[in-house]
């Protein structure tokens, strides 16, 4: 096996309506390994491209314009409702004569932040995120970014799956992705409670550019996963500074897994450049995930971080 996983080319040609990409590499067994495909121009150039940025201070105003806008919605003989902004806070204030709906129009507007807040996020494709140790967080909504790349990537999906025998197991498609994921070149991973999603690449982003940092490529390897075997389980863990997921699939006896609500996941790490394997994890990431140092997402179903157990 190799020291680290080792990209030996990479090749990019930009024609009318595709993009070529082609990659050589070396496996898990020092084997060459090359693949080839073509992505829609068009759909790349357009997808992802009216987002914004995180920033936090707008995040701010989008809240409150929707809050002033439900306050004065209020029949003023129920409620006066007066809401600003303090520091980098939003405070609001509730005046009625009754004492019990002062406290029913604070429930409901503290209700009402919070989904502002939360429509915010989505419509940016972000989402709340939430450390092992509670801290809060906002990050890039790495599961939708996965789920709709699926039709996107279709061509490397199918490039990787045409590199295997007709009888091979999902290990073996797991394994030659994560070789091809691992060699790409790692950019270091900025603080996910601090960045506000600097740095993350959508999936074809990081094929078109050559490069990404773990979660960037973590959400590259759920989207190709997903396109070829649909019916997997998988989870994404977050631990301090790096990603990985977790995939259902047979283990053997000496897979590294974890236990995600009563189901073992095989550990797979698509990050590189040490060249690890399905069942297979860094000794830092098995040192962080043996002491419930991580909080996870599943890919099926809709994500919520929930912590380690």
């Amino acid at each position: 096996m190799p020291a680290r996983a080792e990209q030996l080319d990479f090749q990019r040609q930009d024609n009318a309506d595709k993009i070529q990409l082609s990659y050589r590499w070396t496996d898990f067994q020092n084997q060459e390994q090359s693949l080839s495909f073509e992505l829609d121009k068009q759909v790349i150039h357009q997808q992802f491209q009216k987002l914004k940025s995180y920033q936090p201070h707008i995040a701010q105003r989008s809240v409150m314009l929707a809050m002033q806008k439900a306050a004065r919605d209020i029949d003023p003989k129920q409620a006066r409702i007066a809401i600003r902004k303090v520091g980098q806070e939003l405070q609001y204030q509730v005046r009625a004569s009754n004492p019990e709906l002062i406290s029913e129009w604070q429930s409901r507007l503290f209700n009402l932040e919070r989904q502002a807040f939360d429509d915010y996020l989505a419509s940016n494709y972000y989402a709340r995120y939430a450390d092992y140790l509670g801290q809060q967080g906002v990050k890039p909504d790495h599961i939708r970014y996965a789920n709709e790349s699926i039709v996107t990537l279709l061509p490397a999906a199918n490039a990787i799956y045409a590199k295997l025998m007709d009888d091979s197991q999902p290990r073996a498609y797991v394994n030659i992705l994560l070789s091809w994921i691992q060699a790409i070149p790692y950019d270091t991973l900025e603080s996910r409670l601090t960045s506000n999603g600097s740095g993350f690449l959508p999936p074809a982003s990081v094929l078109i550019n050559n490069h990404g940092d773990c979660d960037s490529k973590t959400t590259l390897a759920v989207s190709l996963l997903r396109s070829m075997l649909p019916n997997m389980s998988m989870v994404i863990l977050y631990l301090p500074g790096h990603a990985l997921m977790g995939v259902k699939l047979s283990h053997r006896e000496k897979d590294a897994t974890v236990t995600i609500e009563g189901s073992d996941y095989l550990l797979v790490e698509p990050t590189g450049p040490a060249p690890y394997q399905v069942g297979e994890a860094s000794p830092t990431s098995l040192a962080a995930i043996a002491g419930n140092m991580f909080t996870y997402e599943k890919v099926t179903g809709i994500p919520q971080a929930t912590s380690g157990e």
